[in-house]
């Protein structure tokens, strides 16, 4: 212990007594650890909102969407209608039947709403409960859907931030109300409101499905092939279970009722690795990065060993040896690759922590997790150790080999 903790003094003890040639010579590393903190924590961050816009749009891995068409007649009408609640009562059936856990109806509707300005048709889906946890959903303010709200003689509704802005800024703690016209016309209740991107600039609105209040609103002519139905399962067999469950509804609905299901996360649509590509080009940028601080340090050190021939000749003359010369070189890079890479990862963390670097990497997209990635520091750190272990490795080998007669001829 003595001699380790003697090597790392003495190797402190030179970083201060060259303070100059240490500056200059890990301005670079510092400069090259901050590029790779802020490559991979953009990495990171991009990874991140893929996922997160993936999983908003196709689901967890892995969703299924299971839908069904008639054989007999147009798919419209009231007829078609009423096959789709059938199958709907079907599909719901035979998942649990299978224990799934997470299951919802996905159907894209649109409903007038009466908003202060005027009536206009708006954009929406009915789901269940669970889709919001299918679908990586978030809420800004209030609550998402619980099976309580299937009793509401008024309907829940859960809205976009420009829903609420053309509702006046309405706030919704204060349960706002909004008139949505059919046949009948119903009353609903706005019971929270989901986190959006900046670019969702038109009113969107989630209703339950199944409701007491919704339940007898009349189906359009053309709704009757409209009705689609969700489930998240374990990716291992996860085609089989998806078709078994397609298979027993079809079988149940009979009329001709032919039912697909169709994997629709990112994971099912690409072979391997969805991103994959990005983490090859953010590793390739990476090292590229690291190599260039590299070179540059031990551009440096040569330097720097062939400009202390004569103090390494000397220390070699009053009894050091060849061994202790090796590891006081090597861990005097070391020493300073580190100093170097806890500030590069600072300076890192700083960059991506501002909030308008953050928005134009996230574009407003709520991804969760720490402002910097805990990766991101320790590959900074991690690496900024192997810059200067490497970097000293060959100025080592020129130290060890100084002679004592090389400190006279300098």
């Amino acid at each position: 212990m003595t001699t380790v903790v003697g090597t790392l003094v003495e190797s402190w003890q030179e970083l201060r007594v060259h303070r100059g040639r240490v500056v200059l010579s890990l301005i670079g590393v510092t400069i090259a650890v901050a590029s790779l903190a802020v490559v991979v924590g953009f990495g990171s961050l991009a990874e991140r909102v893929t996922a997160a816009f993936s999983e908003q749009y196709g689901g967890r891995a892995a969703t299924y969407s299971l839908t069904g068409a008639s054989s007999s007649g147009d798919g419209t009408g009231a007829a078609a209608a009423a096959d789709a609640v059938t199958l709907d009562r079907e599909l719901r059936a035979a998942a649990d039947r299978y224990d799934v856990r997470y299951a919802t109806e996905a159907s894209y509707t649109s409903r007038r709403v009466q908003f202060p300005d005027g009536v206009a048709e708006v954009q929406g889906m009915t789901v269940d409960p669970p889709y919001a946890e299918m679908h990586r959903l978030r809420m800004a303010s209030g609550s998402w859907f619980t099976a309580a709200d299937r009793e509401r003689l008024a309907p829940a509704i859960v809205v976009n931030q420009a829903f609420l802005d053309r509702l006046g800024g309405a706030d919704v703690v204060t349960h706002p109300t909004v008139r949505l016209t059919g046949t009948p016309g119903v009353t609903a209740v706005v019971v929270g409101e989901y986190a959006s991107s900046e670019f969702d600039t038109e009113p969107m609105f989630y209703q339950l499905a199944n409701s007491t209040a919704t339940s007898s609103v009349a189906a359009g002519t053309d709704d009757g092939n409209q009705r689609t139905f969700e489930v998240w399962i374990p990716q291992s067999g996860a085609k089989a279970l998806a078709n078994r469950i397609a298979s027993d509804a079809e079988r149940a609905v009979g009329n001709g009722m032919q039912v697909d299901a169709g994997r629709m996360d990112a994971a099912g649509s690409v072979d391997g690795d969805p991103l994959g590509a990005m983490r090859y080009v953010i590793a390739g940028v990476a090292v590229l990065v690291l190599v260039l601080g590299g070179l540059g340090l031990l551009n440096v050190s040569l330097v720097s060993v062939r400009q202390r021939i004569r103090e390494i000749g000397i220390r070699r003359g009053v009894g050091a040896s060849a061994g202790r010369i090796f590891v006081a070189v090597l861990l005097e890079n070391v020493l300073g690759t580190l100093v170097a890479g806890g500030i590069g990862v600072m300076i890192g963390a700083a960059v991506l922590g501002n909030e308008t670097v953050r928005g134009l990497i996230t574009s407003g997209v709520e991804v969760g997790g720490a402002p910097f990635p805990l990766e991101a520091a320790l590959i900074g750190v991690g690496s900024a150790v192997a810059v200067g272990a490497l970097a000293g490795f060959l100025p080592a080998i020129l130290a060890v080999r100084v002679k004592v007669i090389d400190a006279i001829r300098y």
